[in-house]
């Protein structure tokens, strides 16, 4: 499994065995804590035992004893907590930007479009989301995590299912896997005003983070969704569990009640190019309420969310410098921890939390400058748990067994994708995946004319005891957020027929990163919908 290389260390021949004992490191450069007081080291060290941050030092006079003699990893760069993305609908991921064809005022009108959004987003994500074929699914796991990974993240939501494709590189927060973490869960779907106290507060008293898409949209109707949470006598259904995503439809003076929610996640290109709007946050932020920063996905979103820190900025300068680059950064390090609970763990860099981080080349900016303005190739490394996932070439131990080599904005990374348990995915690497994504997204037509007679054909199997017959009622598929119904085989086989084959269109896998994405902002700037003051400062 992959390590850094110490200054001047030379790739090793062979496999190499881990030591007995503790793992321990220290890495050198700038320190941007994230901590409660704001601390940056300018010159600073993080020491790193196993998974655990041991110690953060100023200076080398501070190193803990145990750390002190040993070679210092120069970084060359600043070294930040992981980024933490409270808002994203990760398996949609694999699908390009879309070609919004009009300005909507509430989610249903798009999500019911059958004559756009569902031949270009959902019929296709449904083919391969639960196609007969599981390295389709198993690609979109390697493609849509190794893309959060490539800008950074080191935590996401919207995984919810616990199966083998939702446990790799990053954290998720719906299945921590860890004791003590608090486990999210949540709803996409609008609540039922009848039903608000068993969908909505049933939830908030579990006593663990709840996601909910509240008000999205700019009309009457969206902002109705948070209207219905008053339960009159019996109080609103918003408590410090809740974690309010979009709130696009909220005027100024609902913030006040939101104030008793965990929070809420701000995307702002995504509601800019569906709605033309975004969320009030200036008035969220006015009365008290926590925001985090989330990418939404890729159909209507930023490639990740170094890409919607740069729209949140240019926000943020029209709105006058309400929040500024520190806050910003915190959006998408200590704040989202802070909502979800987890702030004793991940969030900031000190002492006793996992050893969660994203490292930057150079340190001559103001620190959070940098991190908001950066691409995705000015990353050295990213770390999970205290090991480098991700990392520049000659920076990282290499084993071709075990890592892949990518390249990213013309820079040279090593991937490192081994678990102790062992391959994961059936051992699919990101470049298995990008091939079998590029061909079923180009096959489009092909595969949705064959996805009916495939899925049904397993059922036939099935029925007939030539394959285990749980295989009819179990789920099946990647779950997609935005269908609520996962659906069993029998279910896909069918529905299959309302998808409308001579709707569905050949497409294009879009690239991991934006910086490998020269079109990526004039398509952007194309949106009919983008306000003049951010299609001028793309």
């Amino acid at each position: 499994m992959g390590r850094f290389l110490q200054d001047g260390e030379e790739q090793p021949r062979g496999p190499q065995l881990l030591s007995e004992g503790p793992e321990r490191m220290v890495l050198a450069g700038r320190v941007v804590t994230l901590d409660g007081a704001s601390t940056v080291h300018r010159a600073g060290f993080v020491c790193i035992e196993d998974e655990t941050i041991a110690a953060v030092a100023g200076d080398a006079a501070q190193l803990p004893a145990e750390f002190s003699k040993m070679k210092p990893i120069r970084t060359q760069g600043t070294i930040y907590p992981g980024l933490i993305e409270l808002h994203n609908h990760l398996p949609y991921n694999m699908l390009p930007l879309w070609d919004v064809p009009q300005r909507y005022s509430n989610r249903m009108q798009w999500r019911n479009d059958y004559a756009r959004y569902a031949p270009e987003i959902r019929w296709p994500a449904k083919v391969l989301g639960s196609n007969p074929d599981l390295d389709y699914q198993r690609a979109i796991a390697r493609y849509v995590e190794c893309r959060a990974l490539f800008g950074g993240t080191t935590t996401a939501q919207g995984l919810s299912r616990r199966d083998e494709f939702y446990r790799g590189l990053t954290r998720n927060v719906e299945d921590p896997d860890e004791e003590g973490w608090p486990v999210a869960h949540g709803r996409t779907d609008d609540a039922r005003p009848d039903r608000i106290r068993e969908d909505i507060l049933e939830k908030l008293r579990q006593g663990r983070p709840f996601f909910y898409h509240l008000a999205e949209g700019t009309d009457d109707e969206a902002r109705q969704r948070f209207l219905d949470l008053d339960l009159g006598k019996d109080g609103w259904a918003i408590d410090r569990n809740l974690i309010a995503i979009h709130c696009t439809g909220l005027h100024p003076a609902d913030f006040g009640q939101l104030s008793a929610a965990a929070g809420m996640v701000w995307s702002p290109l995504s509601n800019f190019l569906l709605y033309g709007r975004t969320a009030r946050v200036e008035a969220a932020l006015k009365e008290g309420v926590r925001i985090a920063l989330g990418s939404d996905w890729s159909p209507s979103g930023s490639r990740n969310l170094l890409g919607e820190l740069k729209v949140a900025r240019i926000v943020d300068e029209e709105l006058g410098g309400v929040f500024g680059y520190e806050a910003l950064v915190r959006m998408v390090t200590s704040t989202p921890a802070a909502m979800l609970g987890w702030d004793a763990f991940v969030g900031s860099i000190e002492k006793g939390k996992r050893a969660d981080l994203l490292i930057l080349a150079g340190d001559s900016d103001d620190p959070y400058a940098q991190l908001v303005s950066a691409a995705e190739n000015q990353i050295v490394a990213v770390v999970v748990d205290g090991r480098p996932r991700l990392g520049r070439r000659g920076s990282m131990h290499f084993s071709p067994d075990q890592q892949e080599t990518v390249r990213i904005g013309g820079q040279p990374y090593t991937l490192d994708l081994a678990e102790p348990s062992g391959p994961t995915l059936n051992g699919m690497t990101l470049s298995s995946a990008v091939a079998k994504l590029s061909y079923g997204l180009a096959n489009m037509p092909e595969l949705a004319r064959d996805y009916a007679a495939e899925t049904c054909f397993l059922v036939r199997l099935a029925e007939r005891g030539q394959l285990p017959r749980n295989l009819l009622d179990a789920p099946w598929g990647i779950a997609m957020e935005l269908e609520p119904d996962l659906g069993t085989l029998r279910d896909n086989c069918d529905r299959a027929s309302e998808i409308d084959q001579t709707l569905i269109r050949r497409l294009v896998l879009p690239p991991l990163t934006e910086v490998d994405d020269p079109s990526y902002r004039a398509r952007i700037r194309a949106n009919v919908n983008l306000p003049a003051f951010l299609r001028g400062r793309l």
